[in-house]
């Protein structure tokens, strides 16, 4: 294994051997994903709740692209778009701030990350099936999980 591989290595089992030890037959209740559009999310397991924590910083670049120089009219063409906002877009920016919360209260501080059952973490990976995988593997106490 190279340095760059252990390198990203070392957050998981970081945070494998830091979190709760939970038991291998309880079932898995929730997976909490944090990512963002360049970290798109694979598979599904479970109950399965995604966050796009970087969809805020998405909008305020759209909102400020090709603004005019004058500020008041750069500040009615803000208020123009952002009153365009439709009901998706409120969906995902309410996504995208409850993640926010959420990544605080775990104190996962960069993504993306998987939390299982609120307990436990695994960082720089968003294909489920291999981080329940994982998680499934330390439950149980396997070698190299």
């Amino acid at each position: 294994m190279n340095i760059a591989k252990s390198h990203r290595l070392f957050p998981i089992i970081l945070a494998v051997i830091l979190c709760e030890p939970i038991l291998a037959g309880e079932p898995l209740t929730t997976i909490e994903v944090f990512t963002d559009a360049l970290n798109p999310v694979a598979g599904s397991a479970g109950t399965i709740t995604v966050y796009h924590i970087d969809r805020i910083a998405r909008l305020q670049q759209t909102l400020a692209k090709d603004l005019p120089s004058d500020p008041e009219a750069a500040k009615q063409t803000v208020l123009q778009r952002f009153q365009r906002m439709d009901r998706q877009l409120s969906i995902e920016l309410a996504n995208a701030a409850n993640g926010l919360l959420k990544a605080a209260q775990y104190s996962i501080d960069r993504y993306p990350a998987i939390v299982f059952d609120g307990r436990a973490v695994l960082y720089g990976i968003t294909d489920i099936q291999a981080a329940t995988q994982r998680y499934r593997q330390w439950q149980a106490g396997e070698p190299g999980s």
